[in-house]
């Protein structure tokens, strides 16, 4: 097998979770401080909420609609796939968090174990009414954005909060209205705090301290918002629809743009 590598930077919307399309882009505004993934920050997947892959340690864990492969990531120079699972179809989003992968699905969220990074093991799925699912996790909760209207199915368009704190046994908390949502994740200041990316209703942030109540706290309504990152020197970098855009995150609800990349 060719020699694998891997070019982490930003966010690369899927229209339909299928395929990624290159866009030749051009700076018009960049800020001079670099702000590169470091190196443990790529060896972990450092990555948006939509993405059908993720690297933890030498691991590489990517989904297609019916699939989740494991590669061995090692020897750089001769990558080997080591189990490829069946899984049902509606596959769409990966997320490492604390040695889990969290599956975001069109049927809800599937859970798997990966102590023993070659095998994966499902401890659990929380389901939910048949819809477009990116998730994100920490060590208690995990969200999902629910997007209807789509070729997922469904019509609801949502924010669920999920109690995790029984990995087993994960079961809705709290939930709240969107208007077209996709990617999403949290803020690197304050964990309460939830960017969602709304689609054409705008970037928005939500504090979650009460997890049964999320309150928004932030709308940007000048970002058509598809994915999000939060980076740990308190960037924040969002893929809208005609472009990426970052901001200075450090007031997690006040954000100040700093640059602007167009896609065309």
């Amino acid at each position: 097998m060719k020699k694998l590598k891997f070019y982490i930077a930003g966010v690369c919307l899927i229209g339909s979770l299928g395929s990624c399309e290159k866009e030749e882009v051009t700076t018009v505004e960049q800020d001079s401080t670099s702000n590169s993934p470091t190196k443990e920050q790529v060896k972990n997947g450092y990555g948006g909420s939509m993405g059908q892959f993720t690297i933890v340690d030498n691991y590489l864990y990517a989904i297609d609609y019916k699939t989740l492969s494991v590669f061995d990531l090692s020897n750089a120079n001769d990558p080997m796939l080591t189990e490829s699972i069946s899984m049902p179809i509606g596959m769409e989003t990966v997320f490492h968090e604390n040695g889990r992968l969290f599956i975001g699905a069109n049927d809800g969220v599937h859970i798997y174990d990966i102590t023993n990074p070659r095998s994966p093991v499902e401890l659990s799925q929380f389901q939910h009414v048949t819809s477009c699912d990116p998730v994100i996790a920490n060590s208690d909760l995990a969200l999902a954005t629910l997007r209807g209207g789509t070729g997922c199915g469904g019509n609801l368009s949502q924010l669920d909060v999920i109690d995790i704190s029984s990995i087993e046994n994960p079961f809705l908390v709290g939930e709240t209205t969107l208007t077209n949502p996709y990617g999403l994740g949290f803020s690197t200041v304050n964990p309460d705090i939830v960017y969602v990316c709304d689609g054409y209703d705008g970037l928005k942030a939500y504090d979650i301290s009460t997890p049964s109540n999320p309150q928004l706290v932030m709308t940007n309504p000048n970002v058509e918002a598809m994915d999000v990152i939060a980076q740990n020197n308190n960037q924040l970098v969002v893929l809208g629809r005609n472009g990426i855009f970052q901001f200075d995150a450090s007031n997690p609800i006040e954000l100040v743009q700093k640059s602007f990349i167009p896609v065309e």
